[in-house]
């Protein structure tokens, strides 16, 4: 998993672009947020390409100026997210997006933890739309953890042995990533992070596996 902070925008080059980002670039007209988001992540995308093996795959995701970009082998699925924790309507959302047992489990933390755990959510659903090619937002329930036999938390996922994990970067950052290998795979993810982008503490809140895993 390579990390990128807003100095990474120095590094940004339009030559550097894909074929297909080149016409997804924003405009001198759209928000100086957006226009951050997408030099960082571009920018970061880029270093991952330069040092990625043939064939492997990539999951880029940005917010707030940051971003992450998982790479895996070829022949991998891979969805990875990152969000800024920011005050947000959770039981609202948590009635649009979560399982019964996912909304339950909210409702019963208050404060920062219900926050916390409510990104943690957030981002292993939205890496398992990227990696499995599912709907957003219409497949967001179906996705994320479940109860288990033990009284623990497994991923709910779609078939195969789908694993997971999801950190805390700095203060006010949660990234999760998901990934299906062609032959099971428990690895560890290791973190990296581009040219004058100072890595913030990395805590890992789960590693989880699917029924099929």
């Amino acid at each position: 998993m390579y990390w990128a902070d807003q100095s990474a925008a120095v590094l940004y080059q339009e030559k550097d672009l894909s074929a297909e980002d080149v016409h997804r670039a924003p405009g001198s007209g759209s928000r100086q947020a957006r226009r951050d988001d997408w030099q960082v992540s571009r920018a970061l995308l880029h270093e991952a390409r330069r040092s990625m093996a043939p064939g492997a795959v990539l999951s880029l995701s940005h917010s707030g100026g940051h971003a992450v970009c998982a790479q895996a082998p070829a022949g991998w699925r891979l969805g990875a997210d990152l969000e800024r924790m920011r005050a947000r309507d959770v039981p609202r959302l948590a009635a649009w997006i979560c399982s019964p047992a996912e909304a339950a489990a909210l409702a019963a933390l208050e404060g920062a933890a219900q926050l916390a755990r409510f990104y943690l959510l957030w981002t292993l659903k939205e890496a398992f739309i990227k990696a499995a090619g599912l709907d957003f937002p219409a497949d967001m329930a179906s996705v994320g953890l479940m109860p288990d036999a033990r009284g623990g938390w497994r991923l709910n996922a779609p078939a195969g042995a789908w694993r997971a994990c999801s950190w805390r970067v700095g203060d006010a950052w949660m990234a999760s990533m998901v990934w299906l290998a062609p032959s099971d795979n428990a690895m560890s993810p290791q973190w990296r992070t581009v040219a004058a982008c100072p890595l913030p503490p990395v805590t890992l809140i789960g590693h989880w596996q699917s029924a099929g895993a």
